[in-house]
């Protein structure tokens, strides 16, 4: 489980500190998560139509996208309900780029994603750097916050200086440690999207990829590759 430790200090601005800090990485996840979403993919015949029997019917009621485990894959499959369906399902993949399609089996289609072109993994890339430096603005602004009223508190006497000491330690504490925090789910998002494909910006995130696998990781991990489906009641 992914956390913040209050090791130098236990005062209240850097409880405070630590729970806004928290709560930033957190909704980082949900950010990232919508980085290069599936969420296109799971959607794709969510408003079309079909005709059967001389009615036209929502496409949805007769298929499903599949999208495994792991929708960053590059592979999904399309559930087939009737089979009747297949030839407009199929027209509609190839519509959205999606070309390489396996009919072989008529109760599920397998589908290959198109691979990204090199422009298409910079934009994925930067988009992720963006949203982190973003997040990481987020927490400094927090740490300064904190600062800023610490000072205060010490001005009319409401901390003494040796515990105020250990509040800027602690906070300083805070800061690094959700820095790092934020730099390796950006790395972790990076590799689910790209794969092999990615660079390091500097030896220290060089370092901290080595920690993407920590067990304290893997459930936000899987949270970035969560996927909800749509309302289907939502037209």
């Amino acid at each position: 489980m992914l956390k913040l430790s209050l090791t130098k200090s236990d005062d209240s601005y850097s409880k405070a500190a630590m729970e806004r800090m928290f709560d930033e990485i957190s909704a980082l996840v949900k950010r990232l998560n919508g980085v290069g979403s599936a969420l296109a993919t799971l959607n794709l015949f969510h408003r079309e139509t079909v005709e059967i029997e001389g009615k036209r019917r929502m496409l949805r009621d007769f298929v499903a996208v599949d999208l495994g485990p792991d929708p960053t894959a590059g592979t999904f499959r399309v559930v087939i309900h009737n089979p009747a369906v297949i030839p407009a399902t199929v027209a509609i993949l190839k519509e959205n780029g999606f070309i390489n399609i396996d009919a072989s089996d008529r109760r599920s289609l397998k589908v290959v994603k198109p691979r990204l072109t090199v422009q298409q993994e910079e934009d994925l890339e930067n988009e992720v750097k963006r949203v982190a430096k973003n997040s990481l603005q987020k927490v400094s602004s927090v740490k300064a916050d904190a600062m800023q009223r610490l000072t205060a508190a010490i001005k009319v006497e409401y901390i003494h200086a040796p515990e105020a000491q250990k509040a800027r330690v602690q906070l300083d504490s805070l800061f690094d440690e959700a820095r790092k925090h934020i730099t390796i789910l950006s790395l972790i998002r990076r590799k689910q999207l790209l794969g092999g494909g990615m660079g390091f910006d500097g030896p220290e995130e060089e370092s901290l990829y080595r920690r993407i696998n920590d067990s304290q990781y893997k459930n936000v991990t899987a949270a970035l590759l969560e996927t909800i489906a749509p309302d289907m009641g939502d037209d």
